[in-house]
């Protein structure tokens, strides 16, 4: 029996990258996986791709820039599963040519700080409404956790990184206000904060600038 038998997890952003990494474990470790994401093509290979290894899973076509989105996206999965043990919010809900930009990404005094405070905003509200649609329902079973997933960026200062440390240090910080806010409900808020991970968004700045390694 795995780790997460009996458990329903939503993962937003779980088409492509870390969050399908995600998708696969958790549905290998026996929970039934909520894939979320714009594209049903990609959805709908995801869900074929984990059933195919024995998961359970389905996938709601949603937007996390979309308050309206994701309270379905936690309806649905109430109404077809019964609960919400966890959620990973994966999705970055900014594209990486607009992250990479050079209106947002290089020396403070070179940056466009307009164009800064516009992605920082997408990038929040991206984390923030998943979250603040399934709190409800964890609430109410006195059960759950949550986990951001965002940038090293958060934690350490890199230079030509002014937009996101904004958005992920902001978020560490967030994360243990509402984990404070939460504990009394025993559901509990996490942030995981990754540095340059494949096959993701934040690969793209960097693609054919380094060389992979085998470990």
């Amino acid at each position: 029996m795995g780790k997460l038998q009996g458990k329903v997890a939503i993962v937003t952003g779980s088409t492509g990258g870390i969050g399908l990494g995600v998708a696969r474990r958790f549905a290998a470790e026996g929970a039934t996986v909520v894939v979320s994401g714009r594209s049903e093509e990609k959805g709908r290979m995801v869900v074929e791709a984990l059933r195919k290894d024995g998961g359970s899973a389905d996938f709601v076509a949603a937007d996390v820039q979309s308050k309206a989105d994701m309270d379905a996206l936690a309806a649905h999965t109430v109404r077809a599963h019964g609960q919400i043990d966890v959620l990973v919010a994966s999705a970055s809900g900014v594209p990486s040519q607009d992250t990479n930009d050079p209106s947002v990404r290089g020396i403070f005094n070179e940056i466009d700080v307009a164009a800064v405070t516009e992605v920082v905003s997408r990038a929040t509200a991206a984390k923030l409404l998943p979250l603040h649609a399934v709190l409800p329902y964890m609430i109410e079973r006195e059960s759950g956790s949550c986990m951001f997933v965002t940038s090293e960026g958060g934690r350490v200062p890199t230079a030509g990184q002014t937009t996101v440390a904004l958005y992920a240090g902001g978020l560490v910080m967030t994360t243990k206000v509402i984990g404070k806010e939460m504990a009394r409900h025993k559901v509990r808020v996490n942030c995981i904060a990754v540095t340059l991970i494949g096959e993701s968004p934040s690969w793209d700045g960097f693609e054919g600038k380094i060389e992979m390694t085998d470990l």
